[in-house]
């Protein structure tokens, strides 16, 4: 996989607030942008969780945890899918 690295400035004060180093402050970031645009339907959960770098079920565990729903898919949607799999 082919990656890039950003350069995010942040205020010092910043990381002594939250007593973490600039990696783990990092992690956080890519955690919550993962979290963030999965949430908002911007990227795929498997997308989301290689972003975070989670395992996929580690990922689905941790929106679980926050009481973000793994399915995205709302009432209408999920009728359709049942539908589907009751044809075949």
């Amino acid at each position: 996989m082919n990656t890039i690295t950003l350069h995010i400035p942040v205020q010092a004060e910043m990381l002594l607030a939250l007593n973490e180093t600039p990696q783990e402050f990092g992690e956080e970031l890519k955690r919550w942008a993962a979290i963030s645009m999965y949430y908002f339907g911007k990227i795929s959960l498997a997308r989301a969780a290689s972003l975070a770098e989670y395992h996929r079920y580690d990922f689905e565990s941790l929106l679980a945890r926050l009481n973000i729903p793994i399915s995205l898919l709302d009432e209408a949607d999920a009728e359709k899918e049942l539908a589907l799999l009751q044809e075949m």
